[in-house]
């Protein structure tokens, strides 16, 4: 059974060089393997949002040792550049879908 992530990355203050090789490494990665983190399967990348202060990614994972690598890889390729966090996600709508029928009735 898969998880959905929530990534989160938030810049942290740097030179333009050093911002544009984190770039210029994050996007090899990605064209490489269709994912920030590196990993050739295990998880899925979903999404990109881009924000003034960085950003969101969701992930889809179905096996934990392609996640605990695909961490690695920010924390050794980007930890310098961006604070990054990773937080499950579940579907609260379906969670609460019965309620919300209740309250309608």
């Amino acid at each position: 059974m898969s998880q959905l992530y929530l990534q989160r990355f938030e810049y942290r203050a740097a030179t333009k060089s050093e911002f544009d090789q984190a770039w210029g490494t994050a996007l090899q990665t990605f064209a490489r393997t269709g994912n920030w983190g590196g990993v050739e399967s295990g998880v899925r990348h979903i999404k990109t949002y881009g924000t003034p202060w960085g950003g969101y990614a969701l992930l889809e994972v179905d096996d934990a040792d392609a996640f605990a690598r695909y961490q690695l890889h920010h924390a050794m390729s980007y930890g310098h550049m961006a604070q990054v966090t990773f937080e499950p996600l579940f579907d609260l709508d379906a969670a609460l879908a019965s309620r919300v029928r209740e309250a309608k009735a």
